[in-house]
């Protein structure tokens, strides 16, 4: 969607990439000096400064953008994420509402829509969501914690086991995964197979202080 020099966008992207966004930030500002209509700069350089904290100016590019072309998803799903970054709940789940409403196949919103959800305590919603995330993100771990959390806030630990189970063998390195299951699995009443999960988290991280905190409850118990 740039209309300036691709050279100018990718020196951007390359900054972007690689973490160094106030430099990204300062090239997507000098693409837009110029042309205050090139929509990738302005999604781009939106979520370069929603990175940088700048959430204020993050919003009115992004709002920019759906302004020039309002079909935009991500546009409306980043800023989603601004809104929901600042608890203004009602308002990111619209924008992520749009984003799938333009493009069904958007998974960041729809993972984001569930997290509104889940944070509302609409928590059959949510995990629709979630589902619908998980579906268009196969293999993303992130959305599978999302989907875990949900199931436990209903009280269904048996089915946020089952989804951490999946997330264990796909990643067995990813220390939320053997959280989520020590949890889940203290909240059943298997406390020997809770600590065994709690102290894999602690081997993977040892100062991740929430998996020491509840081991030391599962110790408790």
């Amino acid at each position: 969607m740039s209309q300036t020099g691709n050279a100018r966008l990718e020196e951007a992207l390359e900054f972007h990439k690689t973490g160094k966004l106030a430099a990204a930030e300062a090239v997507y500002a000098a693409i837009l000096a110029e042309n205050p209509d090139d929509l990738d700069a302005l999604n781009l350089g939106g979520l370069a400064l929603h990175a940088l904290g700048k959430r204020d100016k993050a919003a009115e590019r992004f709002a920019r953008a759906i302004a020039l072309f309002p079909d935009f998803a991500d546009a409306h799903a980043n800023l989603g994420a601004v809104h929901r970054a600042e608890s203004r709940l009602e308002d990111a789940a619209a924008s992520f509402v749009r984003a799938i409403e333009i493009d069904s196949s958007h998974g960041f919103a729809a993972n984001n829509l569930g997290l509104v959800r889940l944070a509302q305590g609409s928590f059959f919603e949510a995990i629709g969501r979630f589902a619908q995330a998980r579906t268009l993100l196969p293999g993303q771990p992130e959305v599978l914690i999302n989907l875990s959390i949900a199931y436990m806030s209903m009280g269904d630990f048996v089915t946020a086991l089952k989804e951490l189970d999946v997330l264990v063998e796909a990643s067995p390195k990813d220390k939320r995964a053997h959280f989520g299951r020590g949890a889940a699995l203290l909240a059943l009443g298997r406390k020997a197979d809770a600590v065994a999960a709690l102290e894999k988290a602690l081997a993977l991280d040892p100062e991740y202080a929430e998996a020491r905190a509840k081991l030391d409850e599962a110790k408790r118990a």
